[in-house]
């Protein structure tokens, strides 16, 4: 009986169709397939699971409204040039998508608002040209009660930053800083105003009454509009070291009489230059020389000591309530006490702060002072 033996046969691998590779090579080709067609499937059910909800922040605006955004917003539509400063100075101004007309075509700054498509006025914009630009966030200085209530039912969110307000400047700065992911920024640049803020304080803050020169400040809204508390000039005179003589005003932009100048008898008159006469795009001084004539003839204002002695002065209110009133505080303290500012450069300060935060070089004309 013979035992059975092996046939001494190799194992066959089984053949595949169009596989030109030796049998071990293909299968591996095989297993491999299989392998990535299961991965595929992963990868798939994967695409189809819902985004990730996108961050939001909770800030009060300074109209004392909460509201949670998205943070940070990616198509945001601005109504003031003040805040669109603000938000070149964070590096933010990617995300905006819309702004206000006189922003665009009578200051033309910064640069990135002339690409932009204009929505109307500040106050009382487009709505329907806003809600077709899909914004997720509006931000608003001078904005009609009746055109908010309009945003918000088309389910777009309201934030208020005035930009012109001067003791709210810094904290609003650091609340779009929040608003837009850009805290740190915001913080250096809000400390930045404030550090200059104060060092023009301590160098007044030994005077006395009777050494601080009386001051008359002029909208550029009119002959006799002015500033008392509540406006951003207000605050711009006393920390100067000045007496605002409209600062028991009842209201914060009265209008006030020649009889009423002559009465007060300012030492020192600052007016207001709109953006046709002072800015980037003016080149020379001959319309604010005209403005100055004008001012120290009027009626009430030609018989002040301030006009009698030639301290009448004429600055852009884009460095005064605005967040480069770091700049312009320089210009008034230095206009009130010559003596106790005479070492420093307001054009000096303008340039860093330009350089430093908004990355341009200083043009135009911004103020006019006698010699």
């Amino acid at each position: 009986m013979r035992s059975k033996r092996s046939s001494g046969a190799k194992f066959q691998s089984p053949r595949i169709e169009g596989c030109n590779l030796d049998e071990e090579r293909c299968l591996a080709c095989l297993f491999g397939s299989v392998a990535l067609a299961a991965l595929a499937g992963c990868g798939k059910d994967e695409a189809q699971a819902p985004p990730p909800a996108k961050e939001t922040v909770t800030v009060t605006d300074s109209k004392g409204n909460e509201l949670t955004l998205p943070c940070p917003p990616e198509r945001v539509v601005v109504l003031g040039g003040y805040t669109a400063e603000m938000i070149k100075a964070l590096g933010a101004e990617k995300a905006v998508i819309g702004i206000d007309e006189s922003t665009k075509e009578k200051t033309g700054w910064p640069a990135y608002v002339n690409k932009l498509p204009a929505v109307g006025s500040s106050s009382t914009p487009d709505v329907e040209a806003i809600v077709a630009l899909k914004p997720d966030l509006v931000v608003a200085s001078f904005l009609k009660p009746e055109l908010q209530v309009k945003l918000e039912e088309a389910g777009i969110p309201v934030l208020w930053a005035y930009g012109y307000k001067t003791e709210l400047i810094p904290q609003e700065i650091r609340t779009l800083g929040r608003v837009f992911a850009r805290e740190g920024r915001a913080e250096e640049y809000a400390q930045y105003i404030e550090q200059h803020w104060q060092a023009v304080k301590e160098r007044v803050e030994h005077l006395t009454p009777e050494q601080k020169p009386r001051v008359y400040w002029e909208s550029s809204f009119g002959a006799y509009k002015t500033h008392s508390k509540g406006s951003g000039a207000d605050p711009l005179i006393r920390w100067a070291g000045g007496i605002n003589i409209a600062g028991e005003e009842p209201v914060a932009y009265p209008k006030v009489s020649a009889e009423w100048l002559v009465e007060k008898n300012p030492d020192v008159i600052i007016k207001y230059a709109k953006r046709d006469v002072a800015g980037w795009h003016v080149t020379d001084s001959r319309e604010m020389e005209k403005l100055r004539a004008e001012i120290m003839a009027r009626p009430g204002l030609k018989e002040t000591n301030a006009a009698k002695n030639g301290r009448v002065y004429l600055i852009s209110d884009l460095i005064t309530c605005a967040p480069r009133g770091a700049v312009g505080i320089y210009y008034i303290a230095k206009w009130l006490h010559p003596d106790v500012f005479r070492d420093i450069d307001p054009e000096a300060i303008h340039k860093e702060m330009l350089e430093k935060f908004y990355g341009e070089e200083l043009r135009g004309t911004w103020v006019l002072q006698p010699e």
